[in-house]
């Protein structure tokens, strides 16, 4: 049974919705008016609108002298849930532009992406022929980010650590789908090729392709070295493409970090070595999360069933 909401709420427009999103990015009712292309005038009266609706005070004034606005935490909590009533939206229009076709949105993190999700969406695939996936790289926070936003349906990475997020957003389950760890690689001409087990302080003496800064795989390597009281790796070449970074350190002059599978399968067509090394208490469960809300999607309840 459909719960019929307050009446004020008949009254907003889907414009009166993503003012929040525009004011809290701006911080500003000036700007986000310029945005909207409507007057401040116009903006003020829409927020009065959106926060007699939701019954309290959704936006604050910065103190005298300070100039612009932001959220309160009720306007804060609001925001998330009409972030992904925005992407929710979104998806309706594409599927009802093509009723044949049932869309997913999945992210995954690039060390996912040579098992076991390819396996999965070839499963899906013969399945279900008419699924549209829309898959997308990213890092593990802006995976988790993009998802508590509605933005994907699926992601397929690992957990957050506290450090990167300090709860796990509501309305998401998720379980363990696999295992993937990851490996030093180097060209077989790389001066430590022929090392039995090269130090960490000689390795830190090279260059390194090494994935963006923020990325769990960037994070790993720099705490290694920490842990041995060294200075991190220079970065020659900042690539979160792990294809690309195995034949870049097959040249010869570059060392790379890589899923160990994927080095695995390509390790004798670009005769690269892997080295030994000791990444501590490496987290390598792969993780499957979703959102339950998306359970509606024949897609989504597929996809789960093909891992």
């Amino acid at each position: 049974m459909t719960t019929a909401l307050p009446a004020r709420f008949a009254q907003l427009r889907l414009r009166d919705l993503m003012l929040l999103e525009h004011l809290e990015e701006l911080g500003s009712l000036t700007e986000a008016a310029a945005r909207m292309h409507v007057t401040q005038s116009a903006i003020t009266q829409a927020l009065q609108s959106l926060e007699e609706a939701f019954g309290r005070s959704l936006v604050a004034r910065r103190q005298r002298g300070q100039r612009g606005v932001s959220l309160t935490p009720a306007g804060a909590a609001a925001l998330m849930h009409l972030r992904i009533a925005r992407h929710e939206l979104e998806a309706a229009l594409a599927a009802a532009a093509d009723p044949g076709t049932l869309e997913l949105r999945i992210g995954a993190l690039p060390l996912t992406l040579v098992r076991p999700l390819p396996d999965a969406l070839a499963r899906l695939r013969r399945r279900l022929p008419q699924v549209h996936v829309h898959l997308s790289e990213d890092t593990v926070p802006n995976l988790w980010r993009q998802i508590e936003a509605g933005e994907f349906d699926a992601i397929v990475c690992r957990l957050p650590v506290l450090s990167e997020q300090q709860r796990l957003p509501e309305g998401v389950a998720h379980r363990t789908v696999g295992h993937e760890s990851l490996v030093l690689v180097c060209g077989r001409g790389h001066p430590v090729a022929r090392r039995r087990k090269p130090a960490l302080a000689l390795l830190g003496e090279y260059d390194w392709v090494l994935p963006p800064e923020g990325s769990y795989t960037r994070l790993t390597i720099e705490q290694m070295f920490l842990r041995a009281g060294l200075k991190g790796p220079r970065a020659a070449i900042t690539s979160m493409n792990f294809h690309a970074n195995l034949r870049l350190a097959a040249e010869g002059s570059l060392l790379a970090v890589a899923p160990r599978s994927a080095a695995l399968a390509v390790r004798e067509v670009l005769d690269l070595v892997l080295l030994p090394i000791d990444w501590g208490r490496e987290d390598t469960a792969v993780t499957l999360i979703w959102r339950e809300a998306s359970l509606g999607n024949p897609a989504l309840v597929a996809l789960l069933e093909c891992f």
